[in-house]
């Protein structure tokens, strides 16, 4: 049975911020499953029956008596996205959980300890506090994971904000609710179909670009799928439901309804085939919208509004779940602009080139708003391994991708959490560069379940 605990803020006088409110909010509620309320004053703290947690302020004389103290480095009494020098926390110290160093260290001022405020830490990782300020972006204009301080720390091997936090629970003794292991399949549908169901005239400009450009073997493919005498490649729903189905999981599925651009080169959203493909999919399966670059990229919520509304038209239901086109994200900004159009669930939260966590969490949690101050209204969730970041980044084979993908399921398993894969209707389709994928995908699952 999960413990309740008391909260306790000896330095503010006015009780706890939108900041303190929300790192307790995802210690407590999202990864912990305990209660806890905040005490409205020191003697209410003192006379609790429950466990005492005190955040900031002096170290308590009386710890002995199960008083729980995390020191205070200043980052949760910051306003925007300012955020103090700070220190590196002793790792051996008992203070910092997980055994090795954090951000955010506290020097005591009895020895040469340095303790730490993980509390900032977890601020600062779940709001994506490093993601602000200037940046040496990819040609996307993505943060590359390589280049975080979460890479060079090893942080995105594992959920490593949700494995911090159980270790300091265990280290108290404090009894939390374990979680079940889940596995999410998502699937992002940027191209619905690679011949079939487009217009005449986009049909014929394709085929005239094949003879053009001497494609005889991509010409004869076309106009034998087209015909009927052979599959389309990109229609690969109903495999994936069936190893779905198979395994027990509900898939998630994005499509891309974008006016055709440079990077948006899905088909139109007038496609009879497409929509009729959507309604399918919602019999066993989530469906959510895949904005556009160009609309992720425009300073108008219009395009994305309209591409919103597409969806919910052929669906005849509210769009709620998104995830961005080519997993673009711009600290708040991308945030903010979901929650405004109605976008209740994003899953664009993960790195292009390398797999891992990016915000330390595997289990869906609140995005929070830096300028306003303020949990938002939007639930973000994590993904831990794309297909494109094996084939095409990091360049590793089928069986290579399940043995890393295994190894990050592994340490989903290990703190109860969800481990959300990103792959696309066209990487099993065993054609082209996908070739050995499609069997990838099956083993994979049956590795992570």
């Amino acid at each position: 049975m999960a413990e309740s605990l008391i909260l306790w803020l000896p330095d503010e006088p006015n009780g706890p911020n939108a900041r303190h409110r929300y790192v307790a909010r995802i210690v407590f509620e999202v990864i912990l499953c305990c209660d806890y309320h905040w005490a409205e004053n020191q003697a209410e703290w003192l006379e609790s029956p429950h466990r005492s947690v005190q955040y900031g302020g002096a170290i308590p004389a009386n710890t002995q008596d199960g008083i729980i103290w995390i020191p205070s480095a200043g980052l949760l009494n910051e306003k925007g996205s300012d955020v103090p020098a700070w220190i590196w926390s002793d790792a051996s110290n008992e203070s910092t959980p997980g055994g090795t160093r954090l951000p955010f260290g506290v020097r005591s001022e009895s020895d040469d300890t340095i303790v730490s405020d993980w509390w900032s830490w977890l601020f600062w990782m779940t709001v994506r506090l490093e993601e602000y300020g200037e940046h040496e972006l990819d040609a996307f204009g993505r943060l590359e994971g390589q280049k975080t301080l979460g890479y060079r720390e090893g942080w995105l091997a594992r959920p490593e904000v949700e494995f911090r936090v159980m270790n300091w629970a265990k280290a108290h003794g404090i009894a939390f609710q374990p979680s079940d292991y889940r596995v999410v399949p998502t699937i992002d549908v940027d191209s619905a179909f690679a011949y079939r169901h487009r217009s005449w005239f986009m049909t014929l400009a394709a085929a005239g670009q094949d003879v053009l450009k001497g494609r005889w073997s991509r010409f004869q493919q076309r106009i034998r799928v087209l015909r009927g005498v052979q599959p389309d490649a990109y229609d690969t729903y109903d495999w994936l439901e069936q190893q779905h189905r198979l395994l027990g999981m509900r898939a998630t599925y994005f499509f891309l309804l974008a006016k055709r651009g440079k990077y948006d080169r899905g088909l139109s959203w007038k496609s009879r085939g497409l929509q009729a493909q959507i309604r399918s999919l919602q019999e066993t399966a989530d469906v959510g919208i895949h904005p556009g670059f160009a609309a992720h990229d425009s300073h108008s919520n219009e395009a994305m509004k309209t591409e919103i509304l597409r969806l919910t038209e052929i669906i005849n239901a509210p769009v709620i779940r998104s995830r961005q086109h080519y997993l673009l994200q711009r600290p708040r900004a991308s945030w903010r602009r979901l929650e405004e159009l109605g976008i209740r669930h994003d899953h664009t939260l993960g790195y292009a080139d390398v797999p891992g966590f990016r915000a330390g969490m595997s289990r869906s949690f609140p995005a929070y708003d830096l300028i306003e101050e303020r949990i938002m209204d939007l639930e973000l969730h994590p993904v831990a391994a794309m297909d494109a970041t094996f084939m095409r980044y990091l360049q590793v084979s089928p069986e290579r991708s399940v043995e890393m993908v295994a190894a990050l399921a592994d340490a989903v398993r290990d703190v109860g959490g969800v481990l959300r894969l990103l792959w696309h209707n066209e990487s099993v389709s065993d054609a082209g560069e996908w070739m050995g994928w499609k069997e990838m995908y099956k083993q994979m699952l049956e590795r992570v379940r």
